[in-house]
């Protein structure tokens, strides 16, 4: 029998930050995570955004420097834009990756050489980055959307992710 309770807990972040740079990574290499899928689209970058920051270059090196092994993984239909972030940044990339299922985390915990036990998922989409990676067993961080959506779709999406945090306890970003 279908448990909605269940679908909606298993949409539970490990964490909630507004912003990347919220993220402490050194207590998230003490826990034993060591591996770092990022999703692309309005978790590093918006989406309508191609070029790299030097503030995001740099926080990636820094990253790469203090041994982490990272993975673009995003649900984007344009594998050249995909291809290119990555290939800026210096990091392997997936695009097409159909989150919440779990081709992609698999396919990018094969790509890091990692297990799902040292490995954190950081995106902004609870139904698609968070599901899919606590589907997987991935250590999940939500980045709180910032940016008002103009597609209808999109916004209901949104609209729905405020009510299942709402649910989990989660009202507003402190």
């Amino acid at each position: 029998m279908f448990n909605l309770n269940a679908l909606i807990e298993k949409c539970r972040p490990g964490l909630i930050v507004r912003d990347i740079r919220e993220i402490d990574f050194r207590s998230l290499k003490a826990r034993g995570i060591n591996a770092l899928i990022f999703d692309i689209d309005d978790t590093l970058l918006p989406r309508a955004v191609n070029d790299i920051s030097p503030d995001l270059f740099e926080r990636i090196a820094t990253l790469k420097q203090e041994g982490f092994r990272l993975c673009l993984t995003s649900n984007s239909r344009h594998p050249l834009r995909v291809k290119y972030i990555g290939k800026t940044l210096g990091v392997p990339a997936i695009s097409f990756g159909f989150k919440p299922l779990p081709f992609a985390f698999r396919r990018s915990l094969e790509i890091l050489q990692a297990e799902p036990a040292e490995t954190a998922m950081i995106g902004d989409q609870l139904f698609m980055d968070i599901l899919g990676a606590n589907l997987v067993g991935l250590y999940s961080i939500f980045v709180w959307h910032k940016i008002p959506e103009s597609f209808a779709p999109r916004i209901w999406m949104r609209e729905a992710e405020n009510r299942v945090l709402s649910k989990l306890g989660f009202s507003a970003l402190p």
